[in-house]
């Protein structure tokens, strides 16, 4: 089974200026690093950018340079660095902020020259930056509430900003100064920007959440990706006001069945690939800005996790998986209509279909509203089945038939998995991503079990043998569904979750703790409903056997809430495991510890459940 666990992983493109060479993400050497693409022989090398874990790259206009964004064991202190494509002149990039405090994010490039938007936080703030590669002088362009760099306009003149929270997050176009070169800005002057900036508010509405955005017809138009007004977002073009005045959207594309994921847009603003999300796997479509047809592209897998265009707009080069295809890079060339593989070269060891497909299976609740999963099925066995509910992060993500080797693993050994979207999931619209907010937080937990008491119902699941896991906030809605509905589970694995809203509020980074206040509530004024949601105070109520698994460099959900789960359980007196990777962070990124963990879950939760182990060396635990 190990064949898939170890399939090599490809992603965050980007296409050369030139359009000879792309580069990505790629960990073929057992830790994601990058590497470039060479499109005329196939050649290909790694950029040795470090000990830290990269996880994005992006290739700036002028060819000379990369930026990529990593960090230290895969935490979330990130920082942005600069290289050469031949691998020298490596250093790294920042404002005035320490790196070492806070994260540095790489937002884009400006769409000449090698002047890069980064953004720094290392308290509630985070503050906007444009960096000349080439001199390091920096401007300053405002600070506010988890502020993101959408676009720089081409005449570098106009910036179009991103600020608010999880779930309300507005866009603004920063007028700056008009001095002529780069200059230093004291970070101390103005409301937030540099001397002489004028924000102007764009009237998306009030109650929406923006996506993205993009600056067209040299800076006096923008795209925005939004739900403002609307149930699912949507594609809306903005004139750019010349004063303070709102500016207000022309609706280019959007659709009632799917939800605008993501689009990507050509250097001269003629063209965009739309990426839909229909419950789940993705639909393309390019669509010719100036007459307004689209035209359908079958892009060579079931989700589309990345698409972005060459310079000169003949290349449209995505990210793709499948449920057995690994994360990888494609390159469709729209003049001769093909579509290439980039990344990985490799062909993987298993055959065609040998790999399970999930069919989309739709759990009502009891208040009507409708919850879609993905369920796998060991092929060829029938009747009840010893079954996990694995619940995703987020809790603003989705489940997607996407490849999933821990998925397949419990096939191979044979356990059903529903991979559930319970409320609170992106891609279905605005009122079911808002729908845990707050108190909804009782209805998601109620629907993990409303989940199980479907599998079994429907006679899908054995209910003598039916368990529950997730990452995250999967892995707090998991302690949470164990010690509220205890009698319906016999296994349970917590991954990187949860435990007390309240340690985790004053243990997290800052800057996350201040982007979810209005997704889970304020530490302060919702202290009582934030206690009621938390499953370490109902510990006691624990009947299943918990493993609880964690990465020591997490500081997104520090590794105190898997103390709290451990101590929670040992004081249950339920039987359990703790397996600390020392090396890890948030995220299971290097081959080996992926390896560790798939094994170690699936010998767990198929012990629990009562099926047969292999035998095999107890993995290593750190």
């Amino acid at each position: 089974m190990d064949e898939w666990i170890s399939a090599t992983r490809c992603w965050s493109p980007s296409p050369s200026p030139d359009g000879t060479a792309i580069a990505f993400v790629w960990d073929g050497d057992g830790r994601p690093r990058v590497r470039l693409h060479r499109r005329a022989t196939g050649e290909e090398w790694s950029i040795d950018t470090g000990p830290d874990l990269v996880s994005t790259v992006r290739w700036s206009p002028d060819g000379a340079w990369l930026a990529v964004q990593a960090a230290p064991e895969g935490g979330e202190r990130s920082t942005v660095l600069v290289v050469r494509p031949d691998g020298t002149g490596l250093h790294p990039i920042r404002g005035v902020g320490d790196g070492d405090r806070g994260a540095v994010s790489l937002d884009r490039w400006a769409h000449t020259g090698s002047v890069v938007a980064i953004t720094e936080s290392d308290s509630e703030t985070t503050t906007a930056w444009l960096v000349d590669v080439e001199s390091a002088q920096r401007q300053r362009l405002g600070s506010g509430h988890a502020l993101q760099i959408l676009d720089v306009s081409p005449d570098r003149r106009r910036v179009l900003l991103r600020r608010g929270r999880r779930g309300s997050r507005h866009v603004g176009i920063v007028d700056l100064d008009g001095t002529e070169g780069w200059h230093e800005i004291d970070s101390g002057r103005g409301p937030g920007g540099p001397p002489g900036a004028v924000e102007h508010p764009v009237a998306i509405t009030r109650d929406s959440s923006v996506v993205a955005g993009r600056f067209v017809e040299d800076g006096t138009r923008m795209l925005v990706l939004t739900d403002g007004g609307r149930e699912r977002a949507a594609l809306v073009a903005v004139d750019v006001a010349t004063d303070a005045s709102p500016m207000y959207p022309e609706v280019l594309a959007e659709r009632d069945d799917a939800e605008l994921e993501r689009f990507a847009l050509t250097e001269d603003g003629g063209l965009a690939a739309l990426v839909w999300n229909v419950t789940g796997r993705s639909e393309v479509e390019l669509l010719d800005l100036a007459s307004g047809k689209p035209a359908p592209y079958s892009p060579p897998g079931d989700v589309v996790t990345s698409a972005v265009f060459s310079h000169d707009g003949d290349s449209l080069v995505l990210g793709i998986q499948s449920p057995d295809v690994p994360a990888a890079v494609w390159c469709h060339e729209l003049s001769s209509q093909t579509t290439a593989l980039i990344c990985p070269q490799e062909d993987p060891v298993w055959s065609p279909g040998s790999l399970v497909h999930p069919t989309l299976e739709t759990v009502t609740t009891p208040d009507g509203l409708a919850l879609p999963g993905w369920l796998y099925r060991p092929p060829g066995v029938v009747g009840p089945l010893p079954t996990v509910i694995y619940l995703h992060g987020g809790p603003e993500a989705q489940e997607r038939p996407v490849f999933t080797p821990l998925y397949q693993t419990l096939l191979e050994r044979g356990v059903a998995v529903y991979a559930a979207n319970v409320r609170g999931s992106s891609g279905f619209g605005r009122s079911f991503v808002n729908a845990d907010n707050g108190a909804g937080r009782f209805a998601a937990i109620r629907d993990v079990a409303t989940c199980a008491e479907h599998l079994v119902g429907s006679g899908i699941s054995d209910p003598e043998r039916l368990g529950v896991m997730g990452r995250s906030y999967g892995g707090y809605l998991t302690l949470a569904a164990l010690v509220n509905h205890p009698e319906l589970f016999a296994v349970g694995v917590d991954v990187c979750g949860m435990a007390d809203f309240e340690t985790f509020f004053a243990r997290t980074e800052p800057w996350i703790a201040d982007a979810a206040v209005g997704e889970y509530g304020h530490p302060i004024h919702d202290r009582n409903l934030l206690r009621e949601l938390s499953p370490v105070h109902r510990m006691d109520r624990l009947r299943a056997p918990l493993m609880v698994v964690h990465g020591r460099y997490d500081t997104n959900v520090p590794v105190h809430e898997a103390e709290l789960a451990v101590h929670g359980a040992k004081a249950a007196g339920v039987e359990m495991r703790y397996l600390l990777f020392d090396d890890e962070g948030h995220e299971i990124q290097r081959l080996e510890n992926r390896r560790t963990f798939i094994h170690a879950v699936t010998d767990w939760v198929t012990t629990h459940l009562g099926l047969e182990t292999p035998g095999r060396g107890e993995p290593s635990v750190g």
